[in-house]
């Protein structure tokens, strides 16, 4: 693999395009290497992604190769960049879960000539080109939204996320926050933050809805906390008194939202977040076009769309 920006460097070829030059010449794509990685690649949510992404590479021809640990381990994240960087890959496109950690070597793969994006959450503070996700802070709002429909201007909330200190949980719940202070009625009790091992998350959420025994309703900020609340408010037998909403569209959620369990799902099309992040790059690594930040937007799936989307998955579709 080669470094094509080793001559210029990715200011140069950013003014280039800007200023709308057309005597930029890139590589040919079969010598692009992008690298894609993603913060837990073991979750069915990530699996969308990596599609989204492994088809933008066969349709341009190029190599893109996506990586990640299983599980949320912030080191081997970083170990995973670091490789790249060290194998002089084209292009990156990072998903950031610890901005502490992961901003420094983003910044170094820049530094060395290789153009950086982040998708799904963001890097702010990072000196990445662009990002390609949902706007988590309106995420957030449409998310509280969703829950006063459902449950009324009333009664307590109880917000949980797989990890409260990450950059795009802050958002998510800034967001939700700021939309439930519109009603005097709604008190936010606690946020709970599980961590990312499956049992130890789902004990601290069925514990926490035992704890508060006049709840009337909860956000759940991710693709893991969101079918785990479903699977303790089932277990608990509280799910036709607390009314639930999350986000991401994997299976069990889907069965958890026809199931009447939780009254709405928020999608941020990840399929789009691996296909555009790559897209883009080899766009700017063959022409010198300038990449810009995509918001991927918000779909919400309640029961008034529900069967639409079961029938997508039945088909294969990658929805996530």
């Amino acid at each position: 693999m080669r470094n094509k920006f080793s001559r210029a460097g990715i200011g140069s070829v950013l003014f280039a395009a800007v200023m709308g030059s057309v005597a930029f010449a890139g590589p040919a794509a079969k010598d692009i290497d992008i690298t894609v990685v993603y913060h837990d690649t073991g979750i069915e949510f990530g699996q969308v992604i990596k599609a989204g992404a492994l088809a933008a590479g066969k349709e341009l021809g190029i190599n893109v190769e996506f990586v990640g640990p299983i599980g949320i381990k912030v080191d081997e994240e970083v170990a995973f960049i670091e490789n790249a960087i060290t194998k002089k890959v084209e292009g990156l496109a990072i998903s950031n879960v610890n901005g502490e950690a992961l901003n420094p070597v983003i910044d170094k793969a820049m530094a060395a000539n290789i153009p950086v994006v982040t998708f799904n959450s963001e890097a702010p503070g990072s000196k990445r080109i662009a990002f390609f996700g949902q706007d988590l802070v309106s995420s957030g709002k449409a998310a509280a939204d969703s829950l006063v429909k459902a449950m009324g201007s009333e009664g307590s909330v109880l917000i949980i996320t797989g990890e409260a200190a990450a950059s795009w949980s802050q958002d998510r719940e800034g967001g939700a926050r700021t939309e439930l202070a519109k009603y005097p009625g709604i008190k936010v009790v606690n946020t709970i933050s599980t961590g990312w091992e499956e049992q130890a998350q789902y004990a601290a959420i069925e514990n926490a809805i035992r704890a508060n025994p006049d709840l009337n309703g909860i956000i759940s900020l991710d693709a893991a906390t969101t079918p785990a609340t479903g699977r303790a408010l089932h277990r608990v037998e509280r799910a036709t008194k607390i009314h639930h909403v999350g986000f991401d569209l994997i299976p069990e959620t889907l069965d958890n939202v026809k199931a009447g369990v939780t009254d709405a799902a928020l999608s941020q099309n990840p399929y789009m977040q691996g296909y555009l992040p790559v897209k883009a790059l080899y766009d700017f690594i063959t022409t010198g076009k300038a990449i810009e930040s995509i918001d991927t937007g918000i779909l919400q799936v309640d029961q008034t769309n529900i069967d639409e989307y079961l029938e997508k998955l039945k088909k294969g579709e990658p929805i996530g």
